[in-house]
Parts: C-alpha cells; structure tokens; sequence
C-alpha cells in the first residue's frame, strides 16, 4: 500500500485542484462537504482557498478509506485533524443520513455509484448558489467509470448550469479524466 499524499494515480490532477481553490477563493463557502480523499491534492487545493478567504468554516471530510484497507491514514488525522472533520463512512449512507447542507461539495468517492443519488445531493445537501463538483467523469478509455457521464447527462436534461473541464494540453496533465462542476442557482 502506498502511503497517504504519495500515490499520483489517485489524486485530482494539478490543473483541477488549482480550479477547485480558484472555485473558493471567488465563491467564499463557510460550509464543505468532500467525499473522497485520494491523495489529498483536492483537499489542499479546498483548504488553500479557505484560508485564503480568511473566514471560518465548517469542512467536513467522508471517505471509506478503502485505498488504505478501510483505516484513516494516520498521515491524515496529524496533518489535517485541527482543520476538518473526518468521518468514515461510505459515500451513500452519508448522503442518505445527511441533515447538514453545504455550500461547496467535493465528489470524488463512489465512482460505481454516485449517479444514483446525484439528484438527492443537489436537492438536499447543497445549498442556494452552491457549487457541487464532480471528480472522473469523462474516464471511460476502458468503459472504466461510464456511469459518471449520466450527472452531466441530467445536468444537460434538467437545464442545471454546469461546466465539464475536461481537456489536456500537457503531456503530464490529466484533465481528460474530467471535473464537472455544477452551479445551484
């Protein structure tokens, strides 16, 4: 097993963890809900903004913690324990069990899954003017993660302001694998 922060394959890639900090830089959320850790790239792309912002928050971090055999890295609590909360829990019973609302939600956990409660996340969870981002939804070389295409899918259909970053111009980026970012006006 690869340690916490060290394993490229599945963090966000650079370009977008720099959109995610352009995203709460201008939006200002108090309010944050990432499910899925990775490597922590987008985790400290979020963080970098906040404390850009210079106000409190609320951020509130959901994982399984399956890439490190269902234990939170200790790496995790030591460097990020004093400034988000840590609940393990898997993605779906998180959501279906939430009574909280966000203003900024990060989605990079259940790539099986998550387009099944899209719609319960976008109604319930985020607030008025909230952004609800979506990590590997144009990953599909190997049929890998088609399913994820279905949120843009009803994004288009039900008219919900969005945009897909899903372009590489850099040997080294991969901005193919798709960030889509979804406005709730």
């Amino acid at each position: 097993m690869i340690p916490f922060g060290q394993d490229e394959n599945i963090k966000i890639d650079k370009c977008h963890a720099m959109l995610l900090t352009g995203l709460v830089k201008a939006q200002k959320p108090t309010t944050i809900l990432e499910m899925g850790v990775g490597g922590g790239r987008s985790l400290d792309g979020i963080l970098e903004g906040l404390e850009y912002n210079q106000q409190s928050y609320d951020y509130t971090l959901v994982d399984n913690f399956l890439d490190f055999q269902y234990e939170i890295p200790h790496e995790l609590t030591e460097q990020y324990g004093n400034k988000i909360k840590i609940v393990k829990s898997d993605e779906k019973d998180y959501v279906l069990n939430c009574d909280k609302k966000f203003d900024f939600i990060m989605s990079d956990a259940d790539h099986y899954h998550t387009q099944e409660w899209f719609e319960h996340v976008y109604d319930n969870l985020l607030n008025d003017g909230g952004i609800l981002v979506y990590h590997d939804v144009n990953v599909f070389d190997d049929n890998a993660f088609k399913n994820l295409l279905e949120i843009l899918d009803k994004c288009k259909e039900q008219k919900k302001s969005h945009m897909l970053f899903n372009k590489s111009s850099l040997p080294d980026e991969q901005c193919k694998r798709g960030l889509l970012v979804i406005f709730k006006n």
